[in-house]
């Protein structure tokens, strides 16, 4: 089994360099994706050995995310972890995805599985669009039958190969973390959920990301 971890980012140099070498423990390939970055982190990725794609511009994360899921499927990985670059998630959870991943097609690293990891504004913020994401995805009756998913916003996640080949991903910016959910409904796709830890320092999405990210989902369930 082959795997890989797809870590988008922009201007990253603090952290970039920790998120690469530690992840680098658990995968048998990271790939870079380079959002348009005027700092050192593209110099310091590639010092690393990492398989590095850059952009000359910020074209945003949903877009970096799915050029770096093409390349993984392009170099045959069986599963793809996707990590942030900010260090807001811990490499050593790695392993956890990849036991997890046996049981499905699609795992998310839940900060509100057993306990909120993270600060409480992100909480509340979160709260609101995790319903939206979850109704449009799976409906009213996702709840009763079990689907109902803690922490839909989560940039930790790993993926089956088939599972990634199935979905139809046109987000270029932060919605895509909610349409990979409504993807994954609309094949029937098994989706699981680990918990992490993440740092508290992290802004999070801010409330116009959280309005555009359950519009763009509304759009695709509705075909509009």
């Amino acid at each position: 089994m082959s795997t890989a971890a797809v870590i988008p980012g922009y201007n990253e140099q603090e952290t970039i360099g920790f998120v690469i070498k530690e992840t680098k423990k658990y995968v048998d390939e990271v790939i870079y994706v380079d959002d348009g970055s005027t700092d050192d982190t593209v110099k310091i990725a590639e010092e690393l050995g990492t398989t590095t794609i850059t952009y000359g511009e910020n074209v945003g994360k949903g877009y970096a995310l799915r050029t770096g899921f093409q390349a993984a499927l392009d170099r045959n990985h069986d599963i793809i972890v996707t990590l942030d670059s900010d260090g807001q998630h811990d490499p050593a959870y790695i392993p956890n995805f990849l036991e997890k991943i046996k049981e499905g097609d699609m795992v998310l690293g839940s900060r509100y599985a057993g306990r909120p990891y993270t600060i409480p504004r992100n909480v509340l913020g979160n709260f609101g669009l995790n319903f939206v994401t979850n109704i449009l995805s799976y409906g009213p009756q996702g709840f009763l039958r079990g689907q109902w998913l803690k922490d839909t916003q989560t940039g930790y996640r790993a993926f089956t190969r088939e599972a990634l080949e199935k979905m139809n991903l046109e987000a270029t910016e932060y919605a895509i973390e909610s349409e990979m959910i409504y993807e994954a409904a609309r094949n029937n796709l098994t989706v699981k959920e680990i918990p992490v830890r993440v740092a508290i320092r992290v802004r999070g999405v801010g409330i116009m990301d959280g309005i555009k990210n359950g519009l763009h989902v509304f759009k695709r369930r509705f075909g509009l």
